[in-house]
């Protein structure tokens, strides 16, 4: 009770200490003894049968949890090594549906039909993969609705892993919601003789296509699940002191971005004031003239509205843009003049001093926790083994 009061208030000397490590690891390795006087080879062999047989620890806990497996499973590191275990088998999962495995061996669609690739087809039905990716979804989502019941709303924000599962939640909420708004739109369009509509081959599907967007936010779920496996690694004490100055950073660069986002917005409103009028201009030659001629090049849509302006400034900290771009067909040298004087003033502040500066930060933030990185280390890893010291929540996902 005492160390998880010191942990709530963050008292990281205290918990640091040799006494509370030694109390905390005895409680964390319990139900296997001598463990950690084992070589290496040995703690990887037994490590992975375990989270090889997380299935069937976790169906024998389901079915009898008062057994011996079951009681096994209650041990914390039994526990850790299952969710681990589990979560590497979702991020299997999402690898085996990004790679389309089920056209590679040729498994059909849920509903058992089989005609065309599922990449050609608006609103397909679910594949066998993607059935089981939703068991593991509800599993997720389930896990973190009862840690924020729990813990309280204060205390669940207060933690960025929380923050981070909801967002990916949300995405994959998101997703299948509108994979079940394409795959109903579909259907309508079946079912009144649009079959044009219907069946119409990718190149041709609206630009806001229900799954387009869909595969966009699954897209961008997958990375957020990757990243996850960051916080697994904190417990190893190779990996842990570095995730722990990689999280300070990220909180650098946050508070740069914000900074960023302002020279950005500035720069881009008096970029696209000075060069929209050309850049319409262009485009009704384009239009004219026919899609093979010069007005059609990329270069004289980068600044014809903002969001083309913003996203040509931010390539350009990468060295992606050329000085073409603001060149002019008319002979207005002043216009011209001024385009280039922005966007070299733009690239001295954002790519010469902030992002110096931003190293600068990130420096600083890696020295400050490496000088104390053994505390702040030992810190982190205390957080996740209480965690896992509640009777609750033992069942990794899609079991629970």
């Amino acid at each position: 009770g005492r160390l998880k009061l010191a942990i709530k208030y963050r008292q990281k000397k205290f918990v640091a200490h040799p006494n509370c490590q030694q109390l905390l690891a005895s409680i964390w390795y319990d139900g296997l003894p001598g463990f950690r006087r084992q070589n290496i080879a040995f703690k990887v062999v037994l490590i992975g049968v375990i989270g090889f047989l997380f299935p069937i620890i976790s169906g024998t806990y389901l079915l009898a949890p008062k057994s011996s497996i079951g009681k096994i499973m209650r041990k914390p590191f039994i526990k850790f090594i299952c969710h681990s275990a589990s979560y590497v088998a979702f991020l299997i999962l999402l690898i085996l549906a990004s790679q389309r495995i089920e056209s590679l061996i040729n498994i059909n669609s849920s509903d058992g039909s089989s005609s065309g690739p599922k990449n050609e087809r608006r609103g397909p039905p679910p594949t066998v993969i993607e059935w089981m990716i939703m068991t593991w979804i509800a599993g997720l989502v389930w896990t973190e609705i009862k840690q924020l019941w729990d813990d309280g709303l204060y205390e669940y924000v207060h933690d960025m892993w929380n923050v981070l599962d909801f967002i990916t939640n949300s995405l994959y909420i998101a997703t299948i919601g509108l994979r079940v708004v394409a795959y109903l739109q579909v259907q309508k369009e079946i079912s009144e003789n649009k079959l044009r509509d219907a069946y119409a081959q990718r190149q041709f599907w609206d630009a806001y296509d229900p799954t387009l967007i869909s595969e966009g936010l699954f897209a961008t779920a997958n990375i957020f699940s990757s990243l996850k496996l960051v916080y697994i690694f904190s417990i190893n004490p190779h990996l842990g002191p570095l995730q722990i100055s990689l999280g300070r950073m990220v909180i650098d660069i946050i508070k740069f971005f914000f900074f960023f986002m302002l020279v950005l917005f500035s720069f881009a409103c008096g970029l696209n004031q000075l060069m929209w009028y050309y850049a319409e201009l262009r485009g009704n030659e384009c239009q004219r003239d026919g899609p093979t001629s010069e007005a059609c090049a990329t270069k004289y849509t980068r600044f014809s509205n903002l969001f083309e302006t913003v996203q040509t400034l931010i390539f350009a900290i990468f060295g992606l843009i050329d000085l073409e771009h603001l060149e002019l067909k008319e002979k207005h040298s002043y216009t011209e003049f001024v385009g280039r004087l922005m966007f070299g003033s733009y690239s001295t502040i954002a790519i010469v001093v902030l992002l110096n500066m931003l190293i600068a930060m990130m420096s600083n933030s890696y020295q400050s926790i490496s000088n104390q990185a053994d505390i702040e280390w030992k810190f982190a890893r205390s957080k996740l083994w209480v965690s896992y010291f509640e009777e609750g929540g033992t069942l990794p996902p899609p079991f629970n």
